[in-house]
């Protein structure tokens, strides 16, 4: 028995290493598990993401692509960032690099979407006037395609190519819709619809929106004009403190310290926060005006 006490003891140091080691394999194990797991997750909401937001804007590109660039701008980036840096601004950077593709994809979207609308009152007319020549919807459909500007000629040109392969026209705009998420194109396809189902004059319905979707884009036009001082100073009364606290972390440091040190100073330094994206939300509110 003392052999043995004597023999734990000389080696003590040896098996605390290999219990160290066990563990450490342990945890690493089980981190590179949850690791891979999350890694999976995220790409593939990345994936669902990033192939939704290239369909709605029509680049043909694969996800993987915009994926692969990601990766390798993160590995490039995030390390340089973080010896020039800190851990925390890498951190930060890298989030970014991260989110940036959806986001990108959303703008582009918009962007696209707004394009649109103000192109469709004279993609309206233009249909309304083939229609009243003589051509069936489809044709028209191509007028616009051949003639009209992008994006709404590209969009059209889908609408006609998934008509062609046998999808239904309404399922086609349908999709049209989906993509450019507005209402104003679900009001054409309202009017494309009844008719095709209960009859009617569709040139003189599709006359009649153009002029409606001309006035209601008059309108927006204005209230963006008389609301955009309202949206600029709430961009400014959210940011502004900003910049004025740190005037005051130049002038003042050890004063100013106090609210990133103390548990007082991370409480009002909260209150602060809260309240001007408070502030801003509710500024948002008032300007943003529905047509």
């Amino acid at each position: 028995m003392d052999k043995l006490l004597q023999l734990a003891q000389s080696n003590a140091q040896l098996f605390s290493f290999v219990l160290v080691a066990v563990a450490f394999f342990c945890i690493a194990w089980v981190m590179t598990g949850i690791s891979q797991q999350l890694f999976a997750l995220y790409q593939r909401s990345f994936y669902q993401q990033v192939d939704k937001g290239l369909r709605d804007v029509v680049v043909m590109m694969e996800p993987g692509q915009i994926f692969t660039v990601t990766l390798v701008t993160a590995v490039i980036v995030i390390p340089v960032v973080f010896f020039v840096t800190n851990l925390i601004v890498a951190a930060i950077v890298g989030a970014i690099i991260f989110i940036a593709p959806g986001v990108v994809l959303k703008i582009m979207k918009k962007r696209r979407s707004d394009e649109f609308i103000q192109q469709l009152p004279d993609a309206l007319s233009s249909i309304s006037s083939s229609l009243r020549s003589g051509l069936n919807l489809v044709k028209a459909f191509q007028q616009v395609a051949k003639n009209q500007p992008q994006p709404l000629a590209q969009e059209f040109t889908q609408v006609l190519v998934e008509y062609r392969v046998g999808t239904d026209l309404s399922d086609s705009l349908d999709q049209l819709a989906k993509r450019i998420d507005r209402e104003d194109i679900l009001l054409m396809n309202s009017a494309i619809k009844i008719s095709r189902t209960v009859g009617g004059n569709l040139a003189d319905t599709l006359e009649v929106l153009s002029r409606t979707l001309r006035e209601k884009s008059k309108v927006e036009g204005k209230i963006r004009a008389l609301t955009s001082m309202g949206k600029a100073q709430g961009t400014l009364a959210t940011f502004f403190p900003v910049f004025v606290g740190y005037m005051f972390y130049k002038m003042e440091p050890e004063a100013m310290s106090m609210l990133f040190t103390s548990t007082l100073g991370w409480i009002w330094l909260a209150i602060m926060v809260v309240m001007a994206i408070m502030a801003f939300l509710m500024i948002q509110k008032i300007v943003n005006v529905d047509v």
